[in-house]
């Protein structure tokens, strides 16, 4: 499933920044979604809250921003809880 792989690879990149950054807990993620891509805000969410049942990131908030062009969906960006 192209979602599934997708995500997968986004949490790899959520884990590398947690650990460059102690391990610090997740408060919110943005997602870049391409207005002519097949996935929306909820069809995102529903794979996304797929791929981290049972996990820390179970809660983590989703900011959605959508643009013209370009890939699909896309991590823009990670924010971290200052414990």
């Amino acid at each position: 499933m192209h979602e599934s792989s997708l995500i997968k690879n986004m949490l790899k990149v959520i884990d590398q920044v947690r650990r460059d950054n102690d391990v610090r807990p997740v408060e919110k993620i943005t997602i870049e979604l391409s207005r002519f891509g097949t996935i929306d805000e909820e069809h995102f969410q529903f794979h996304f809250n797929e791929e981290v049942k049972g996990t820390d990131l179970e809660n983590v908030r989703i900011n959605f921003k959508k643009v013209p062009f370009g890939v699909e969906a896309r991590l823009v960006s990670v924010t971290l809880r200052n414990n």
